[in-house]
């Protein structure tokens, strides 16, 4: 059961994003309208109102970066692993695109 299941979460404004390793993708998400849920140095999640259980997460360990992504018109999320943090920002980029579209 992840955080998502209870359909709660705090929106973050005004804040960037603690871990720079993604300020680029920060700030795609806001200039479409999503805010940040999750700002930890582990864990970024986004999401828009209105659509609050599409939700786009990265998660960081020392290994790998785990990121969930919404699938479009589906109340599913896709995961995947990456192993940099290039390669995971490229994806979400072309997956974010993809969803609003």
């Amino acid at each position: 059961m992840d955080s998502h299941d209870t359909m709660m979460s705090t929106t973050i404004n005004n804040v960037e994003v603690k871990n720079k390793g993604f300020l680029l993708l920060d700030s795609l998400f806001k200039e479409n309208g999503w805010h940040l849920t999750k700002n930890e140095m582990e864990l970024i999640e986004y999401t828009k109102f209105g659509h609050e259980t599409d939700f786009f997460q990265i998660k960081m360990n020392k290994q790998n970066i785990h990121v969930s992504v919404p699938i479009k018109n589906s109340p599913y999320q896709y995961k995947t692993t990456f192993n940099s943090y290039f390669e995971a920002s490229e994806y979400i980029e072309k997956r974010f695109n993809d969803y609003c579209n």
